[in-house]
């Protein structure tokens, strides 16, 4: 049976494939991006201290302005490098996050003064507009109507134009780059696998994932390959040798022998249980939607007063 492929990867890159995207009911999904504000409304300005802090400080006062120095230099530091690596929205969320822990109010000004103070100026011009841009991103991709039915390739390839026109090419490559070639990566061996590869050897399918991997992750390719970790390719391994597994006996037989591939025992045997525990859910939840139809047939008025009473007893069988 011909199934799609999915692949363990970052949180980050499972949500960007549905910014924009609608379900059946029509409704944008609301997820987006970055879900972080771009800025902190009355809030006062916040300047980089010196590592002494200001002249004639001690104490606490002077700790907690050294403190938020040796963040400001580190973000300044590390901040032209993630933007080559396509992960500007992760230097973002993590200089969000040091701004919490610092107790800075105006966390936008701060980030924008440790973005002017990079390095490489180019990168500092790059990164300003493509934070500056970003809301106006955000709207586009809110108006953006795309439906679960159209191939995931095709989806990710009209966002990305929309970004790009919005953001910029160079911006929207230092803020969604990594993302892009993540998922794309995602969709191409998911069709794939739902495709040409009924026609080839195990070997033959694994070569061209890999051929796959150079030519989306590109530029990202060792912090992507990496990404995947031993999890990630043990479902694409296991999702590609499915194919030729007719029968759950063969299937069980096959998992085992790739979780002993991939994994040392006492993880393998953490896997394979929650492996088991998801498949218990998922035959749960069948078994509740086949009952449930079968009980709107019976019923086509919500209201009625057995439906209701029927519906809470199945809820409570399957769910209590």
């Amino acid at each position: 049976m011909r199934s799609a492929i999915l692949i363990a990867a970052s949180v980050t890159a499972v949500l960007a494939i549905h910014i924009g995207f609608v379900g059946p009911d029509g409704a944008p999904d609301p997820v987006r991006s970055s879900p972080v504000p771009l800025s902190d409304k009355g809030a006062a300005p916040v300047a980089f201290a010196a590592p002494g802090g200001a002249a004639g400080e001690s104490g606490p006062r002077a700790s907690a302005m050294a403190r938020r120095a040796s963040a400001a230099a580190t973000l300044a530091a590390n901040g032209p490098q993630m933007l080559r690596e396509g992960r500007l929205q992760d230097w973002w969320r993590s200089g969000r996050t040091q701004c919490a822990a610092l107790g800075i109010d105006d966390c936008k000004r701060w980030l924008l003064d440790a973005i002017a103070a990079w390095p490489d100026s180019r990168a500092a011009a790059t990164a300003s507009r493509a934070i500056e841009r970003l809301p106006a991103v955000e709207e586009a991709q809110a108006r953006l109507v795309q439906g679960m039915d159209t191939p995931l390739s095709q989806r990710l390839q009209r966002l990305s134009a929309l970004r790009e026109a919005t953001m910029g090419r160079e911006e929207a490559q230092a803020w969604f780059g990594r993302q892009k070639a993540q998922v794309g990566f995602t969709a191409a061996v998911n069709e794939f696998a739902a495709g040409e590869a009924a026609g080839m050897s195990l070997a033959a399918r694994l070569a061209r994932v890999e051929d796959l991997r150079g030519q989306h992750y590109g530029a990202f390719y060792e912090g992507l390959r990496a990404a995947e970790g031993p999890m990630g390719q043990y479902r694409i391994e296991l999702g590609l040798a499915r194919l030729d597994t007719s029968d759950a006996q063969a299937a069980d037989q096959l998992r085992d022998r790739l979780r002993a591939r991939h994994f040392p025992p006492e993880r393998a045997q953490e896997i394979a249980q929650l492996e088991q525990r998801s498949e218990r859910q998922q035959a749960q939840r069948s078994a509740y939607a086949d009952e449930l139809a079968a009980l709107q047939r019976q019923y086509p008025n919500a209201d009625d007063q057995d439906y209701l009473a029927r519906l809470g007893q199945l809820r409570q069988k399957h769910f209590h």
